[in-house]
């Protein structure tokens, strides 16, 4: 048993400053009497601990890998829920997951057709952004100057 906490004391570093989150997620296991259930909680914290450094799980057969943000606020949304029962495996935590790298997939999606759209635009204006402000106002005439044209059917 001392074994067991001599290792959970030595892990909690890799989680950094989150070292207490992972804590109280793994206390909503039921992990109690604490000191009885040392293996358990060592159990529980080398999985999480894989979790935090690599972003990598599985559910459903399918491999998932998301930043460790996701993970972080995945957990806090666990942490921070009531549950009547003791939890029994990380599955709630997974489904979060998946929803919140799902939803950071769309907004990069997003991002990046935005980006996308912004260098359509640059390509068409010639590369150089130009304001609203920055368009001149002309007359026809003045624009017929302006290209070189005597007349708008040439």
């Amino acid at each position: 048993m001392d074994q067991d906490w001599r290792e959970i004391i030595q892990l909690l570093p890799s989680f950094g400053a989150h070292g207490k989150l992972a804590f109280e997620y793994v206390e909503k296991f039921g992990v109690t009497p604490v000191r009885l259930k040392g293996k358990k909680i060592l159990r529980l914290l080398e999985e999480m601990s894989k979790l935090f450094r690599t972003g990598e799980f599985v559910y459903g057969k399918r491999k998932y890998t998301t930043s460790n943000q996701v993970v972080i606020e995945a957990v806090k949304t666990v942490v921070n829920k009531h549950f009547a029962n003791p939890i029994e495996n990380h599955n709630y935590l997974k489904k979060v997951m998946i929803g919140m790298h799902e939803e950071a997939q769309r907004e990069e999606g997003k991002r990046k057709e935005r980006e996308l759209r912004e260098k359509e635009r640059m390509l068409e204006v010639g590369g150089r952004r130009l304001e609203a402000e920055e368009v001149p106002e002309m007359t026809a005439a003045e624009y017929l100057a302006s290209v070189g044209k005597k007349s708008l059917r040439d």
